[in-house]
């Protein structure tokens, strides 16, 4: 059987060349499978290839679709239509176009990484332990965020019926995560940086509560001691990123339940949001989970809601045991994918190379990030290495 062969792409890409010129080339290259970008954050993008234009300003946070307005009754969000959306059918007519190739279809999500809908609707942000809002990120526990995040999973499914559904960022994130143009001059200690992004919304603390926390004091009692830690420069044991048993033992262990009840809040909503994928016979997928205590998803758990799994390409040079390790904790019946970016490879023969360790390591396929952002010549190099998972 073929390995799996997926390419990410950005819709204004397939939109701005063609879609069927750009289908050849994705073709061409034994792409198999074409994820297409749905919902996605502000980036600034350099467009190698692009007939229209080579610099595209992304919104801050916007759908690649028109919505199916009667799903989001149960929500006060009202997400932002991208200006290239042309009309009713701008999706679906390239899912359409996708299929008739003989391609599967992966709608691309991002959840909870957005500027702006966290700026229109403030008390769906993340919020720090001093009050600050985060206006780059949604916060699990909102209900408001958690509505959205369902209907916005069923409207895909329903209406597009995509092969599989990648959730990025429905999960709790880091504390810089979305800084835009950031100007921090002093260092941050990780553990710092950790408690400062720790979500403190009335929604997170609320949920703690139900669990028998006392959040408000904990809240207090972090807040005192960052408003000391970072006045002072970090030393280097303070550098290094913070272990689950140091979590567990941080304030005297009082921080332990506050994290857990976090975990609970972001894990219950991944599978909810998973469930519906299911329900609708597609597969989802997701890269795999940091250790719990960083973004609040429970990797066993979430693992059992996914059938594909991304992995990081590395540099071992013998991937073998860190894929086996992996390989363990996904157990059976899940893929293991490997996003591969071929921008960070000198040649092709490189590229290559590295494609051939990790198939022969275990590798079930690649994700190849991004058609829009690669030169011509380096989606060459995936075409001649196509034979790897053909």
């Amino acid at each position: 059987m073929p390995g799996i062969a997926t390419l990410y792409t950005y819709p204004w890409d397939l939109q701005d060349e063609g879609i069927e010129q750009a289908l050849d080339l994705i073709q061409e290259m034994g792409v198999l499978d074409v994820s297409v970008a749905v919902s996605y954050h502000v980036s600034t993008y350099f467009l190698p290839r692009n007939p229209k234009r080579k610099l595209y300003y992304g919104e801050d946070g916007a759908l690649y679709f028109r919505p199916d307005a009667s799903l989001y009754a149960d929500t006060d969000l009202k997400p932002r239509i991208s200006e290239v959306v042309t009309g009713p059918d701008y999706l679906s007519e390239m899912v359409e176009r996708i299929r008739k190739r003989g391609l599967t279809f992966t709608a691309w999500i991002v959840y909870g990484y957005n500027h702006d809908l966290p700026t229109r609707f403030p008390d769906a942000a993340k919020q720090n332990v001093f009050g600050d809002r985060t206006l780059s990120q949604l916060s699990p526990a909102s209900p408001s965020f958690r509505n959205y995040a369902l209907a916005l999973t069923r409207d895909i499914v329903q209406n597009y019926r995509p092969d599989d559904v990648h959730m990025e960022s429905i999960s709790y994130l880091p504390f810089t995560y979305g800084f835009r143009n950031p100007k921090v001059l002093v260092d941050i200690g990780a553990f710092d940086a950790y408690l400062m992004g720790l979500c403190f919304s009335r929604h997170s603390m609320a949920a703690a509560a139900e669990r028998g926390v006392p959040a408000e004091d904990l809240r207090r009692e972090i807040a005192d001691y960052l408003i000391e830690s970072l006045a002072r420069r970090p030393d280097e044991a303070s550098k290094r990123e913070p272990t689950a048993e140091m979590v567990r033992s941080a304030f005297g262990g009082r921080l332990a339940p506050y994290v857990d009840a976090l975990t609970e809040t972001a894990t219950s909503l991944f599978e909810d949001a998973a469930g519906i994928v299911r329900e609708g016979s597609a597969r989802a997928s997701h890269n795999f989970p940091r250790p719990a205590h960083f973004v609040g998803l429970d990797t066993p758990r979430t693992l059992n809601c996914l059938g594909r799994v991304s992995i990081p390409s590395g540099t071992d040079e013998d991937p073998g045991p860190r894929l086996d390790g992996l390989r363990e904790q996904l157990g059976a019946g899940r893929k293991m994918v490997v996003d591969i970016q071929p921008a960070q490879f000198e040649s092709g023969e490189a590229l290559r190379n590295r494609l051939g360790l990790l198939s022969a390591a275990g590798a079930d396929g690649y994700v190849f990030y991004n058609y829009g952002l690669l030169r011509a010549e380096q989606l060459r190099w995936v075409e001649a290495a196509r034979d790897v998972w053909s």
